[in-house]
């Protein structure tokens, strides 16, 4: 769901391409980009909490994959980043040392680049580490507001592998490669690196079934008990595949449609 928005001030600017920006340093001045070492922090560290799925692009491959942000280490200036989905996209990785990282915050489309990126491993996952960015681009006004995927109430259903209890919740956040769930209690004591079986949805008259590599479990402070999680799909077939792709970017489309009224 990774698209590149351009926005442009009241103020008259000469049009640039959004690349060309996001590869140019002396452009650091562009209002488009965050520079500030301290507002860069907090921001990656609102986006670690908040465990949006994000999507990783490679030099030298037109594919797309899956990962999200596992930690911002503040007094080391470092991130963390989860092992990539589609696994192949990992010796991609290796193999390149770099990437670019692109997510939606707060409805507002946003990325970065990294490189000279560290790999480690922990209980069999992959992990990288890198240094913190310099800049990011984050085009902070929305020339209109993010179409809320929960606002469409998109069931989800499943059984933990682990502990055989079936869940269901509501769709908070959806993509190409994962998704996030709310769910009411956290009774199927969820833990990374579950695996949720038998997953489905409804989308378009159409039912999506799967499973879900579980990548982040966050569980409400408020004594609600509430719990979200979210991760990558897992097992799911080539036709469910494309009639996934198919209603996100049928959102997508909604999206642009929306910033040119």
């Amino acid at each position: 769901m990774m698209g590149i928005i351009k926005k442009l001030l009241k103020k008259k600017e000469k049009p640039t391409e959004q690349g060309s920006e996001f590869y140019h340093p002396e452009l650091n001045s562009n209002p488009n980009f965050l520079t500030d070492p301290g507002k860069i922090t907090r921001l990656l560290k609102n986006i670690e909490e908040a465990s949006p799925l994000c999507t990783i692009s490679i030099d030298g491959s037109t594919e797309h994959f899956s990962s999200s942000i596992l930690d911002i280490q503040i007094d080391s200036k470092q991130i963390i980043l989860d092992e990539l989905l589609p696994k192949h996209g990992n010796e991609l990785l290796i193999s390149e040392n770099k990437l670019k990282l692109s997510t939606i915050f707060n409805g507002i489309r946003l990325a970065f680049k990294l490189s000279d990126i560290n790999t480690g491993s922990s209980h069999g996952i992959a992990y990288y580490k890198a240094a913190i960015p310099d800049r990011i681009y984050y085009p902070q006004r929305r020339s209109s507001p993010r179409i809320q995927i929960t606002s469409l109430n998109i069931p989800f259903s499943g059984a933990s592998d682990r502990t055989k209890l079936s869940i269901g919740g509501y769709i908070f956040d959806l993509s190409r490669g994962g998704l996030g769930v709310n769910l009411s209690n956290n009774k199927a004591r969820f833990l990374r690196g579950d695996t949720v079986k038998n997953c489905q949805i409804n989308i378009d008259d159409h039912t999506i079934i799967f499973d879900l590599s579980v990548r982040f479990v966050k569980t409400s402070n408020h004594g609600t008990g509430r719990t979200q999680i979210g991760g990558y799909f897992e097992n799911i077939s080539s036709k469910n595949k494309k009639q996934l792709e198919y209603f996100v970017a049928s959102i997508e489309r909604e999206e642009i449609r929306k910033r040119k009224e």
